[in-house]
């Protein structure tokens, strides 16, 4: 999950700035990213 997470918002961004989407896309993907991220961390601790 963590490293889906660290592979495709970079490639995110690119997608972004090159083929270009609705601006409010973006931060509620990048929020999405981060609360997958924080999951994986926490089922990796546990």
């Amino acid at each position: 999950m963590q490293l889906a997470v660290l592979a495709l918002l970079p490639m995110l961004i690119v997608w972004q700035l090159m083929f270009g989407f609705r601006l409010i896309l973006m931060p509620m993907l990048t929020l999405a990213g981060i609360i997958i991220f924080s999951t994986g961390h926490w089922l990796r601790e546990t």
